[in-house]
C-alpha cells in the first residue's frame, strides 16, 4: 500500500484526485454515468451490525454519565474532560463501522466520464467517495477475475483499467453482456487506452531518490538534499531556536518581577502542551489533507485524553501550591490563565515559527506519513515535562523558591532546546 502511495505521489498533478461529492452531479453535464451493480452479502451486513451495536454501547452509555453534577472544583472539569475527549477517540471507530454498514446496507458503486476523467466513487444514496483518473494515463480496460489474495474477493467478476503501473479495479458482480457494453463504451471514450502507457518511470525514479534523502540513514542525492535544505537546519543561533528561548524567557521575568508561583509555572507548562497539539494538526493537514478526517479526531482524542492525565497529574503533585483550599476552582485557574496570557502568546509564536521555518521551509513533511506525524509529539512532551516535574519538587523541597524556580525554567528550557534541535536536526526530516 505504501508503494502504491509514493507511486502515485510520483505522478504529480498526473495522481488520483480525492473526490467527494454529492449525488446531485449526476443531474449535471456527463459524458457517462452508471450505477455499477454492488453486490452486498447478508451476512456480512448482520456482522457489521452487531459490531456497530457493540461499540455503540460504551459510547452512549459515557456519554449518557458524562454531564453529570458540575461543582466548579478544577477534579470535576478533569474527570468531564477525559470522558469527552474519550468519546471523541471511541467515535471514530463507531463512525467507521456505521459506514462499514450503510456502504453494505445501501452502498453503491457509480461510474461518470466529465472532461476526459473517469470518476469512480463508493458510497451511499447522497454521497460519494472516490477518486478522479485522468484519461491520458488510463489503458487497457478489461474484465477482471476476483482474487482474495489481492482483496478483490468481494467484487466477484469486475472491471479493472491501468493508470500508469497500478491496477484501478471497480464494479462487482458484473455479467459478461454488460461488461461488454460498459468497456466499448469507456473505449470510444478514451481512444488512446489502447496504445503504448506513458513512461513514468523517471518520475518515480526521481521521488524515490527525494525520498531516500528524507531518510536520516540514506545518503541523500545531491539534486534532492538541494530541494530538502532549502532552508537553514534549526541551529542554536537559528531563528527558531531564538524564538523558543524568548518565549522561555517571559517566564522566567514572571517569576523575577510578578510574584509567579510554582503552581502558575507548571500550568503554563501544561497550556504549551496544547500549542504543540494545534501545531502537530497542522502537520497532519500538510501531510495527509483530507486523512485528517479520519485523523483528526482521533489524535484530538487521545491527545486531550493524554493532556487532561497529565493536568490531574499536575493537580495531585502541586493542588496545594496552586489553591489554599482543598480543591481547586476552575475560575482561580482561568484568572491564572489570564495572567499568564504574554506568556501563552509568546509560546504560540515560537511554536509557529518553527513550524513555518522548519517543516514548511524545509520541507520536513516530505516522506513522512500522518500517522508518524501524529505519535512525534509525545517524545517531545514526555521528555519536557519529566524535567519539570523533577524540578517542581525541586522547587517545594528547597527552602529558597525564588532560586529553585528559576533553576526549573533553565531545566526546561534546555530539555526543550535540546529536543527542539533533535527533532530538527539535518538528516533527521522524516523521523516520526
Amino acid at each position: 500500500m505504501t508503494a502504491r502511495r509514493n507511486y502515485f505521489r510520483a505522478l504529480g498533478k498526473r495522481a488520483p484526485q480525492l473526490s467527494l461529492a454529492l449525488d446531485i452531479e449526476a443531474l449535471g453535464h456527463n459524458d457517462y454515468y452508471l450505477n455499477m451493480p454492488f453486490r452486498r452479502s447478508l451476512i456480512g451486513i448482520a456482522i457489521s451490525a452487531a459490531f456497530l451495536a457493540a461499540f455503540s454501547i460504551p459510547l452512549f452509555t459515557v456519554g449518557g454519565s458524562v454531564m453529570g453534577d458540575a461543582d466548579g472544583g478544577l477534579f470535576s472539569l478533569v474527570a468531564m474532560l477525559f470522558s469527552l475527549f474519550w468519546m471523541l477517540g471511541w467515535s471514530v471507530g463507531v463512525g467507521v463501522l456505521a459506514l462499514v454498514f450503510l456502504a453494505m446496507t445501501f452502498g453503491r458503486e457509480t461510474l461518470r466520464v466529465r472532461n476526459n476523467e473517469l470518476i469512480l466513487r463508493i458510497g451511499i444514496p447522497g454521497i460519494g467517495l472516490g477518486a478522479r483518473y485522468r484519461g491520458e494515463v488510463l489503458r487497457h480496460f478489461r474484465r477482471a477475475a476476483p482474487d482474495t489474495i489481492s482483496g478483490t474477493g468481494w467484487r466477484g467478476q469486475h472491471l479493472a483499467v491501468n493508470y500508469g503501473a497500478e491496477t484501478i479495479e471497480f464494479g462487482s458482480g458484473i455479467e459478461a453482456e454488460q461488461a461488454r457494453e460498459i468497456l466499448q463504451k469507456l473505449s470510444r471514450l478514451f481512444p488512446q487506452q489502447g496504445s503504448e502507457p506513458p513512461d513514468f518511470s523517471a518520475l518515480v525514479r526521481d521521488h524515490e531518490v527525494a525520498l531516500a534523502a528524507a531518510d536520516k540513514n540514506a545518503a541523500p542525492h545531491p539534486a534532492a538534499a538541494a530541494t530538502i535544505d532549502s532552508a537553514a537546519p534549526a541551529r542554536l543561533l537559528g531563528i527558531s531556536s531564538l524564538a523558543l528561548v524568548a518565549a522561555n524567557l517571559i517566564p522566567f521575568l514572571g517569576v523575577l518581577f510578578d510574584n509567579w508561583r510554582i503552581g502558575e509555572i507548571m500550568l503554563l507548562f501544561w497550556a504549551e502542551s496544547a500549542v504543540i497539539g494545534f501545531y502537530t494538526l497542522l502537520k497532519m493537514w500538510k501531510i495527509g489533507r483530507w486523512s485528517l478526517l479520519f485523523y483528526g479526531p482521533f489524535f484530538v482524542g487521545h491527545y486531550g485524553g493524554f493532556m487532561v492525565v497529565h493536568l490531574l497529574f499536575i493537580y495531585g503533585l502541586f493542588g496545594t501550591v496552586l489553591s489554599n483550599s482543598g480543591d481547586i476552582q476552575v475560575a482561580e485557574v482561568l484568572r491564572d490563565f489570564q495572567q499568564m496570557t504574554p506568556a501563552l502568546l509568546a509560546f504560540f509564536i515560537s511554536h509557529g515559527i518553527s513550524h513555518f521555518t522548519n517543516f514548511i521551509a524545509r520541507q520536513e513533511y516530505r516522506g513522512r506519513e500522518i500517522n508518524q506525524q501524529m505519535g512525534q509529539p509525545y517524545k517531545r512532551i514526555i521528555i519536557m515535562h519529566v524535567t519539570i516535574i523533577f524540578g517542581g519538587f525541586l522547587v517545594m523541597v528547597l527552602n529558597t523558591p525564588l532560586p529553585a524556580l528559576l533553576l526549573l525554567i533553565i531545566l526546561k528550557l534546555l530539555a526543550d532546546l535540546k529536543a527542539h534541535l533533535s527533532e530538527h536536526a539535518p538528516g533527521n526530516t522524516a523521523s516520526p
